[in-house]
Parts: C-alpha cells; sequence; structure tokens
C-alpha cells in the first residue's frame, strides 16, 4: 500500500514537471515573433522607391558595396544570432539529478510492525521559475538589438548616397568650371600672343605687355586651382565607390 502511495507520488511529480515544460514551451510559442521587417519608408536604400540619375544610380550601388557598409550588415547578423542564443540559453537553467538507494527497501517502526518503503531510484529536476520568467524579456531585448542594428544600417546607406552624389555634382561643377576658365584662358593666350607680337615690333609699351602677361598669368594659376579641385573631387568620388570614376560615366 505504502509502495503504491509512493509511486503515485512519484507519478504525480513527473506530471507536474511535464506540465511546467510544457506550459513554458507554450508561452515561448505564444510569444514568438515573427522577424523584423523594416516598414517600406526605412528599408535600405537599394530597395527604397528613390531612382536617380543612371549614374547617379550606379555610384550609389557601388557606394553600398563600401566596406563600412559591409561591417554594418555584419553586425545585423551578429545581433539576430544574439536573439537565437538567448531563446535557447533557457535550457542551461535545467539542472536533472538521479540518486540510486542501495539501502534495505523495508524497514519497519520500533512501535508497530508497519513497513515503510523507500524507492530505489529518485529522480529530480530544478527549475528555476523566476530566471525563465526574465528570460523573455532578454529575447525581447535581443529583439530590440536587431531593430537598432537595422535602423543604423538604413541611416548609413542614406548617408552614403548623400555622400557620394555630393561629390559627384560638386566635382561636375569643379569641371564645369575648368572648362569655363579654360576658354577665358585660351582666350586671354591669344590676346597675349597679340600683345607680344606688338610688343617685339615697338608699337606697345612695356607696360601694356607687362599688364597683358600678369592677366595670363593669373588666369592660367586660376585654371590650375580648379582643376586641382576636380581632381581632389574625384578622388574623394572613388575612394567611396571603390573603382575609377571613369568606368562609371562613360
Amino acid at each position: 500500500m505504502k509502495r503504491e502511495k509512493s509511486f503515485r507520488l512519484a507519478g504525480s511529480c513527473w506530471l507536474i514537471t511535464l506540465s511546467i515544460l510544457l506550459a513554458s514551451t507554450t508561452s515561448q510559442a505564444q510569444n514568438y515573433q515573427a522577424p523584423y521587417t523594416p516598414p517600406l519608408n526605412k528599408r535600405p536604400i537599394r530597395s527604397l522607391p528613390i531612382r536617380d540619375t543612371g549614374v547617379e544610380e550606379k555610384l550609389v550601388q557601388l557606394a553600398l558595396q563600401n566596406v563600412s557598409y559591409d561591417a554594418i550588415t555584419r553586425l545585423i547578423t551578429i545581433a539576430k544570432y544574439k536573439v537565437k542564443q538567448e531563446k535557447n540559453s533557457w535550457f542551461d537553467l535545467l539542472t536533472l539529478s538521479s540518486q540510486f538507494n542501495d539501502q534495505s527497501f523495508k524497514h519497519y517502526s520500533a512501535n508497530s510492525s508497519i513497513a515503510y518503503i523507500y524507492p530505489k531510484y529518485f529522480y529530480g529536476i530544478t527549475i528555476p521559475i523566476g530566471t525563465i520568467v526574465s528570460k523573455g524579456g532578454q529575447v525581447k531585448a535581443a529583439k530590440e538589438e536587431v531593430k537598432i542594428a537595422e535602423d543604423n544600417q538604413i541611416d548609413l546607406a542614406l548617408k552614403l548616397r548623400t555622400d557620394v552624389l555630393s561629390k559627384y555634382k560638386n566635382w561636375r561643377v569643379s569641371n564645369s568650371l575648368v572648362l569655363l576658365e579654360r576658354q577665358v584662358a585660351d582666350d586671354i593666350h591669344a590676346a597675349f600672343l597679340q600683345m607680344e607680337k606688338r610688343f617685339n615690333d615697338g608699337s606697345v609699351t612695356i607696360e601694356a605687355y607687362s599688364e597683358s602677361s600678369r592677366s595670363y598669368s593669373m588666369e592660367m594659376t586660376k585654371l590650375l586651382n580648379y582643376q586641382l579641385q576636380a581632381d581632389l573631387q574625384k578622388l574623394e568620388i572613388e575612394q567611396v565607390i571603390g573603382v575609377r570614376l571613369e568606368s562609371v560615366i562613360n
């Protein structure tokens, strides 16, 4: 009779344990959230409905292959791994134990002949309920880190687009200034050659010749400065896109 009650008690303990595990698993299933997908207006620039000119679109796509953008993409992957790690770490909190009783199974009371039956095997499981419940908050925090990493990716994509297109537009303006200044320099150079010829003929004074020479020198200095500015801007663009600019615009 006592043995039967002992087995019933052991069976009840296992049922309670299984019920707690099932309840925990069901709770996690109910709290499961689908992977975070940014809304349309918060997705990386490659999927945004923003379209530039053909050259500008190529520049943006090349900029999104920049190592800095690739690094922040990897941060998203790491954040997702952390979510999986938090979801699976609650199993580490469970502790299973077993014990073998090698003593006599019967023990008689000193005042009666009633036998007390002791089970031969002891099994146990330790479930820190409070810690398991708090795991839900840690999983949610890990999911928020994924969202933050994705938002940072979007922000960087927009900054890269602004950076590369700003550099490209500045470079185009500088190129236009170079062309305009070259035309002015050519005109002044032609005037200077005429002045030099007339000076050699003795028809103009040395002061007029010197003034013409200074004007030509000043325009050539402007032209060189504009050309230098355009070349430096071109190098900055190529630093972002990783290829020569001529391969994109030609």
